[in-house]
């Protein structure tokens, strides 16, 4: 049975969301690395959609900024216009995450009122809508952690609001895989199932390590490849005690596992594919998205490499490490696109 009318339209809608998502995703790793999160103090759903319209209004809001600790340890000194700058990143994340969910909201209301789902459709919408409320609050909770006490927010809860993101944006493939591909075009294959889903695993675990990098600035402290500083296995690699505490807090141990995933993915990728392919029963759209796997993370991997060399300076490139956020969402995507055409094991 092939897809109704109704159900391709709501599918190419919600590819409008996701887009929506991934651009969010974008806008808040620029907003991570030009250091712009902690610009506006406070949170304000329907009045912070503007920014400051007057003269006076801007000098209210920096005024604010000034009493952070960001701009007393870091920023001390920086004027009115470098303070627009950061400030503009921060408000652009806001505002378009809240755009995203009237959009999302619309688009529920929409199709109720003209096409009466079934109650199936209804149900998936709830649960998208609950996530996209609970992203803005994990946000403001993440800001919240550097308004105190540190100039910077906490890594935890940078990476809690990145893979809460991510799971949002899971969660708008699979609706639209669920519209878009007939139960008849799903293919059952156990065993590829079953390794698909540990290289998604994995490859949110890496996102995480991802997070941890970019919130401890650890691309800075070993900027070379394919050896950190000249070692292949660095010293002080498990310095801290408990030992569980070096794979969230010691930068040294966080980037030398973040460098071994990203080997590792690599390998099973490609062994993915070259086995998969040999499949003749697959359909064309599982197909196409099968060809972009390897080509997608050996592209992430350069990027990747590109970041460190470039953080040689001591800070990180903004274009390249945005960059290598966003190809890690799409060899993400690429393989929930390909799990979720599976029929359940």
């Amino acid at each position: 049975m092939q897809p109704s009318k109704s159900d391709l339209l709501l599918a190419r809608l919600l590819s409008i969301a996701l887009f929506f998502v991934f651009l969010q995703v974008l806008i808040g790793g620029t907003t991570r690395l030009t250091g712009s999160g902690l610009s506006m103090t406070n949170w304000h759903i329907v009045t912070g959609t503007f920014p400051p319209m007057t003269d006076a209004a801007w000098e209210t809001e920096f005024q604010h900024y000034k009493d952070s600790p960001q701009y007393k340890e870091i920023n001390k000194g920086m004027n009115l216009a470098a303070f627009k700058k950061i400030f503009f990143w921060e408000w652009l994340h806001r505002v378009w995450g809240r755009w995203g969910f009237v959009f999302l909201l619309g688009i529920f209301g929409w199709y109720l009122w003209r096409y009466r789902p079934e109650a199936k459709i209804v149900k998936r919408f709830i649960p998208l809508l609950i996530l996209y409320v609970c992203q803005g609050l994990l946000g403001w909770f993440m800001v919240k952690s550097g308004l105190v006490d540190i100039p910077r927010v906490s890594h935890y809860r940078l990476a809690a609001h990145l893979l809460l993101a991510i799971f949002l944006f899971a969660y708008i493939l699979w609706f639209i895989v669920r519209l878009r591909v007939p139960d008849e075009q799903r293919i059952h294959r156990p065993e590829w199932q079953r390794f698909s889903l540990i290289m998604i695993i994995l490859t949110l675990v890496q996102i995480t390590f991802g997070a941890f990098m970019s919130g401890l600035r650890a691309a800075t402290a070993y900027p070379s490849w394919p050896d950190m500083n000249g070692a292949l296995v660095p010293e002080n690699l498990f310095a801290l005690s408990p030992f569980w505490a070096n794979f969230a807090e010691n930068i040294t141990t966080i980037q030398f596992v973040h460098r071994g995933l990203a080997y590792l993915l690599c390998a099973l990728v490609v062994y993915f594919f070259f086995r998969a392919r040999k499949d003749q029963q697959l359909h064309q759209s599982f197909r196409k998205g099968l060809n972009g796997l390897p080509a997608i993370i050996g592209i992430q991997i350069l990027l990747g490499i590109t970041v460190l060399m470039l953080a040689k300076s001591g800070e990180i490139s903004v274009f390249f490490g945005v960059a290598h956020q966003g190809m890690g969402l799409l060899l993400l995507s690429c393989m929930l696109y390909l799990h979720f055409q599976y029929k359940k094991a």
